[in-house]
């Protein structure tokens, strides 16, 4: 693909459509969503927003609308600083992206009041957020790799 942005954003789709497969094994383990749970966020933030409680169809559905967006901005923006480690591993450079995503979240969960307190989440729920961004990080930087061709410098 030549154009690097377009790459960023299918990218980041494709980042966040794998983790529709890994949130369905990590709602069946946990027995439950867990607090940071695309649905809980849409519930608690869009329900403050619009001054009413949203029913569970009306949470999912604001929950796939935001998962659309977010996923291909997040790749977007690795696409800008992504340079510097493209040569990295896929491994390194990917989980990288995770745990920036990770500590993005773990720092506006509590500003924008999205979820319930981190220290009332249980051990499990913790990592399976490290999993999921994780995994959100290495399958947008491997998408990157095969849409985006990096040109070979020349002395």
């Amino acid at each position: 693909m030549r154009n690097p942005y377009a790459a960023a954003y299918v990218a980041g789709a494709v980042g966040t459509g794998a983790l529709g497969v890994l949130v369905s094994v990590r709602n069946a383990t946990l027995g439950h969503a867990p607090p940071y749970a695309a649905r809980n966020i849409a519930r608690h933030v869009l329900g403050r927003l619009f001054g009413r409680k949203l029913s569970r169809h009306e949470a999912s559905r604001w929950a796939f609308a935001l998962r659309a967006g977010y996923g291909p901005l997040l790749g977007m923006g690795w696409g800008l600083v992504r340079r510097r480690t493209s040569k990295w591993t896929l491994l390194h450079s990917g989980v990288l992206l995770g745990l920036g995503v990770l500590a993005f979240e773990r720092a506006a969960f509590p500003v924008f009041k999205a979820t319930a307190l981190a220290n009332t989440w249980s051990r499990a729920e913790h990592v399976w957020l490290f999993a999921q961004t994780a995994v959100f990080g290495v399958v947008t930087e491997a998408t990157m790799r095969w849409l985006v061709k990096e040109e070979p410098t020349t002395p």
